[in-house]
């Protein structure tokens, strides 16, 4: 149950709902209550702890309604869901399509992104944004092709392919095939590395699997290419993904299985 707020507190909630997705400035506060700097500070913390507000900024003070932030998360969501519709075949919508749409402060856009990404209602990287569970529609062709590197990533004898190796099996352009490997992590159906190369995510978990349910507590580069089959130009950029991921820790030679 939320405090009851005092006039002060009242006041300035009030400046935040009126102004909406404009937001507070510090000057605009300090005009409507004679408060030193310090106190309004404090003021506007206590309304953030109590979930009446967002802070953007101290130096100076921005802030904003959380019900404006939930009335723009609201618009993202809808602008979103029709560009999908009209635009089946694109990933999802840039940052600059979203600032273009919603003339608002980027601070406050940024904001509304990131609660809808955190809440998992959108999926984004902060260069673009789809609503979670959206699948992009190709032409027959294209999902053929998709199928068909997903059954390799799969079933080839080395589970860690390269885009070279992808691109000289299906004679497609360096553009198209990074097009499509990006639609497979979007389904994730793959996984991409950080050196590039790319594994089927069901070999990945099978793999995770049997390294936790080890009696190991560490692994070597030795240990890991005798699991694996790898040799080490795969089972090195492997190795640091697993890191990435949280499922090993380097120290030293070794890895500390976590």
């Amino acid at each position: 149950m939320k405090k009851k707020l005092s006039r002060d507190d009242e006041a300035l909630l009030g400046l935040a709902r009126e102004n909406g997705l404009r937001g507070v400035k510090e000057s605009q506060a300090q005009i409507l209550l004679p408060l030193s700097r310090a106190e309004l500070i404090s003021l506007a913390q206590y309304l953030e702890e109590e979930g009446r507000i967002r802070i953007l900024g101290f130096s100076p003070l921005f802030l904003i309604s959380r019900e404006s932030v939930d009335f723009l998360g609201r618009k993202i969501v809808a602008y979103i869901a029709k560009f999908h519709r009209n635009h089946p075949g694109e990933n999802g919508v840039s940052l600059d399509q979203l600032k273009n749409r919603f003339d608002i402060p980027v601070k406050i856009l940024l904001l509304a992104l990131k609660a809808l990404v955190h809440d998992g209602t959108l999926r984004g990287d902060g260069s673009g944004y789809a609503l979670e569970g959206f699948e992009r529609q190709l032409p027959p062709r294209e999902e053929k092709i998709l199928g068909a590197l997903e059954e390799m990533s799969l079933t080839s004898e080395r589970p860690a392919l390269s885009s070279r190796d992808l691109q000289e099996k299906l004679g497609l352009t360096a553009a198209k095939l990074e097009s499509l490997l990006d639609i497979l992590v979007e389904r994730k159906k793959i996984v991409r590395s950080r050196d590039g190369f790319f594994l089927h995510s069901r070999w990945l978990d099978d793999l995770v699997a049997r390294i936790r349910s080890s009696a190991r507590r560490e692994l070597t580069v030795a240990d890991f290419k005798a699991m694996t089959g790898l040799s080490r130009k795969y089972a090195i950029p492997l190795l640091e993904l697993l890191d990435e991921m949280g499922v090993t820790r380097r120290r030293g030679a070794t890895r500390e299985i976590l």
